[in-house]
């Protein structure tokens, strides 16, 4: 059993998971830890989409004005990176 413990308080490659430690927890008292843990990295990783794709959409908007393009021409373009952005998610699944 302390095998398992010991394995358990390691993520990916072997390092040591940050501000947790299921050896020292209470039966279930690790579950909610670990669900908050999981929750903020999945706060902070939205928080980091959110800003890369607003970065975007700014190059963007930048992108359309420096090109004079009509609306015609800047649908296209946004069109253009809806296609590179949904391809690029069907890359990660």
């Amino acid at each position: 059993m302390n095998n398992i413990i010991n394995k358990s308080r390691h993520g990916f490659a072997g390092l040591p998971v940050a501000g947790f430690d299921m050896a020292s927890a209470a039966e279930g008292d690790y579950t909610a830890k670990l669900t908050l843990m999981l929750n903020s990295v999945r706060n902070e990783e939205r928080a980091n989409r959110a800003a890369v794709f607003a970065s975007r959409l700014e190059a963007i908007a930048s992108f359309i004005t420096k090109k004079e393009m009509t609306g015609i021409e800047a649908a296209e373009a946004l069109r253009n990176e809806a296609t590179r952005i949904q391809n690029e998610a069907g890359d990660f699944h």
